[in-house]
């Protein structure tokens, strides 16, 4: 009966020491996984592309534009050099090839056109809207990953300490047990 409790023992120590290789195994990859990504998102947001203020400003300027067009496509004819296109459409004796339906025909292209870049302006805004809203999700994902990797590194020199401080004690793993049966790719026995 008193070899039951030291079986159980080395059965805990052994799926301890299990759990502790998993860990270590486990924080090393997540190491190498997460590093890469944190280093490439800690950079600035105005290297991915510009601050947060002027992606604001760009997109009110947008914006603005957008709602600029607009009124000039609804009040273009009372705009000083397009006057003259609601009055030539009135014009009675049209000479040439030109024709009543080729001015109006050209009042609505040009109406069309100012419309057209309303719509325009308002895509661009809308862009730059994405643009800014993913700069923010970067930059916080950047600085929960910068947290995550700090964690981690924390971790695994816990580990090590925890290997160092009992290395007699720890078993060895199995790479380095037959470090002297593996053959030399330097060495030529020849």
């Amino acid at each position: 009966m008193p070899k039951a409790p030291t079986m159980t023992l080395n059965r805990l120590q052994d799926d301890l020491l299990q759990d502790f290789k998993e860990q270590k195994r486990t924080i090393n990859e997540q190491i190498e996984l997460f590093d890469p990504l944190a280093t490439s998102l800690r950079r600035p947001a105005a290297q991915r592309l510009m601050s947060k203020g002027g992606l604001v400003f760009l997109e009110s300027v947008c914006y603005l534009f957008c709602a600029a067009s607009a009124a000039f496509a609804v009040a273009m004819n009372l705009v000083y050099p397009f006057t003259y296109l609601s009055k030539v459409r009135y014009i009675s004796d049209l000479k040439g090839a030109q024709s009543y339906t080729d001015v109006e025909w050209f009042s609505i292209a040009v109406h069309a056109m100012a419309g057209f870049i309303a719509l325009l302006f308002l895509i661009l805004a809308r862009v730059i809207r994405r643009v800014r809203l993913k700069n923010d999700i970067l930059d916080l994902a950047g600085k929960n990953i910068k947290t995550l990797v700090g964690q981690h590194l924390k971790r695994r020199a816990a580990i090590e300490a925890v290997e160092q401080r009992h290395f007699l004690e720890l078993p060895m793993d199995a790479a380095y047990e037959d470090v002297n049966s593996m053959q030399n790719p330097g060495y030529d026995a020849r």
